[in-house]
């Protein structure tokens, strides 16, 4: 099925984080605009106050120029507010988004606010990245490494344990705090996308916003090859394997699934370790698999290869 907006899959248009416009400059502009919705988990279950809103919708709009190697350099910031919305949250919200803006050099450019029957606050991000050097999603060749930037599955797990208070899962407090940090403290890897960018080694990137499963499979499809993951390359946290088996769900199954927590997943140019890799970027950059000719993402073992197959993060589909 080819893309409404960008049939013939120009870099220029829809497909990747960012859409990029070139002008005559030594530099590419990035524009990219996401939505936070009025019942974000995090939020309906009070780990994220309207301040804490802001931040996030913030994050997740940077996360994108970070994903295409980009610095920022303005926000913009579309409010919809309920009648019952109080005006002391809203200044919350204002003042936790130019806070995050701030952070990253970046500055609020303006927007809208109109009233609505529920909460809804979008943004729109606008970057700039050195021509040349614009990391997309399509560029992965047979022989890459597969690599992602943050340890995996801590936000399946802190969705998994705060969606499910009947859970018999008792975790210490300090545990618990890190869960919720999954939500709170998250920032975009800009300064690792610029430096993948600057590199040339990064062959294809995105970030993580629906689950790490969800970007794996999106790579793959936009380079037209296959990724195959290693098994014992997989190393989640302990908490994650006690959240696991606390709610009684598979590991590979909540830690590849739903949950967002901005960082970056790519391919780099030839074979890789996770040592390498995170001396070359300054991140624990984690190598956790390769590419070859073919279609789709197998989780391979010492005795066989499988279609993986997890649930991603669906608005039209999440219960």
């Amino acid at each position: 099925v080819r893309p409404l907006f960008n049939p013939r899959d120009r870099l220029d248009g829809p497909c990747d984080d960012c859409a990029v416009v070139s002008d005559r400059s030594s530099d590419a502009w990035l524009f990219t605009t996401d939505r936070v919705p009025a019942d974000l988990r995090a939020f309906e279950l009070g780990i994220l106050d309207s301040r804490g809103l802001g931040t996030y919708l913030a994050r997740l709009n940077l996360s994108d120029i970070a994903a295409c190697g980009g610095s920022p350099v303005g926000l913009l910031l579309n409010v919809g507010l309920p009648r019952d919305f109080a005006f002391t949250d809203f200044v919350a919200l204002c003042k936790g988004f130019a806070r995050v803006a701030n952070k990253h050099n970046c500055t609020v450019l303006g927007g809208d606010i109109s009233d609505s029957a529920e909460l809804s606050i979008s943004a729109t991000a606008v970057g700039r990245v050195p021509s040349g050097q614009v990391l997309s999603r399509r560029g992965a060749k047979p022989g890459d490494t597969i690599f992602v930037s943050r340890p995996i599955g801590l936000t399946p797990a802190a969705l998994a344990y705060f969606v499910n208070p009947g859970s018999q899962l008792e975790l210490k407090p300090y545990d618990v705090r890190r869960l919720a940090r999954q939500f709170t403290s998250l920032e975009p890897m800009l300064d690792l996308g610029r430096l993948l960018a600057a590199s040339h080694s990064c062959s294809s990137c995105m970030d993580n916003t629906d689950g790490i499963g969800n970007c794996l499979e999106e790579l793959s499809a936009a380079s037209g090859v296959a990724f195959v993951i290693k098994r014992r390359a997989l190393r989640f946290p302990l908490l994650v394997k006690r959240v696991a088996d606390g709610v009684a769900t598979d590991i590979l199954q909540l830690a590849l699934g739903p949950g967002a927590d901005f960082s970056l997943v790519g391919t780099l140019r030839g074979q890789w370790d996770s040592r390498t890799a995170t001396e070359r970027f300054g991140r624990n950059l984690v190598t956790i698999g390769y590419v070859e000719r073919g279609a789709g993402v197998f989780v391979e073992d010492e005795r066989r290869r499988t279609v993986l197959d997890v649930r991603a993060w669906n608005y039209f589909l999440q219960s």
